[in-house]
């Protein structure tokens, strides 16, 4: 049985709706196109468009998302400035319901502690409803301020540095460091993952910002959860436990994964 176990559940307030184009184009970045909010029981989407959208996607235009053949959300077309209506159905049509007999090992796949209770945005949140049909998913851009949780998360680009490693690849329960990636050139809040001193990928863009606080706060401990996918496209994901600050601004003393 698992010793990783989500047992704080956050509940966001934001996720960002984050698309990847095809394989064929031979682009793995993860686009922030939007963002769904959440007021009491009521969702809403948003697009992000002009200013907005180059500041969260440097170094890419929209003219470029296009031309991979985006075309918003199915349901709700981007050239409309804001949805209210059907929302949060549409995008739990992308997780298994609640009701399904098999539920309770869809959570436990989550890694998500039995018997917690959470809201359907939040498991929206750990689950990034991700589907690899059509690029779309939604990621919890995290707070900084929270007094401890646990996330699981993939490791981006995994597949371009496992076939670089110099070392037996990593195996589920082995440590990982979260670090600063400091001389990046291309991004300068990137966060890399490193396993014996060597980079197996990166925490992905849109929760770097608040990785890299955690990580300079030094609050993270990590290790490998699971491998999944294909031989020729390996996905990896590691399981985080975000510490608690002691009143001194530190660190709480180190716990074992139990």
């Amino acid at each position: 049985m698992t010793k990783n176990w989500i047992s704080h559940v956050g509940e966001p307030d934001r996720l960002i709706l984050a698309w990847q184009a095809p394989d064929e184009f031979k682009d793995r970045t993860r686009f922030a196109v939007g963002e769904l909010t959440c007021e009491g029981e009521k969702v809403r989407l948003r697009y992000f468009k002009g200013s907005e959208f180059d500041s969260l996607n440097p170094g890419h235009d929209y003219n470029k998302l296009l031309s991979y053949g985006y075309q918003g959300y199915p349901g709700f077309p981007p050239n409309e400035d804001e949805h209210t209506v059907g929302v949060l159905e549409a995008f739990m049509r992308r997780l298994p319901p609640r009701s399904r007999p098999d539920f309770p090992e869809y959570e436990r796949h989550l890694r998500i502690q039995p018997g917690l209770s959470f809201s359907d945005f939040a498991l929206l949140s750990l689950s990034e409803a991700y589907l690899p049909s059509d690029g779309f998913s939604l990621v919890d851009p995290l707070r900084a301020d929270v007094a401890s949780r646990e996330i699981i998360l993939e490791v981006a680009g995994y597949r371009y540095y496992a076939d670089k490693l110099d070392v037996p690849p990593p195996q589920p329960g082995d440590v990982v460091e979260i670090v600063p990636e400091t001389d990046n050139k291309y991004d300068a809040d990137a966060v890399a993952i490193m396993f014996k001193d060597r980079k197996i990928g990166n925490i992905n863009r849109l929760q770097a910002k608040t990785f890299r606080i955690w990580a300079e706060q030094g609050r993270l401990k990590a290790v490998i959860d699971r491998f999944n996918g294909r031989a020729d496209r390996p996905r990896l994901f590691v399981f985080v436990r975000v510490e608690p600050l002691k009143a001194d601004g530190q660190p709480s003393p180190n716990h074992a994964y139990a």
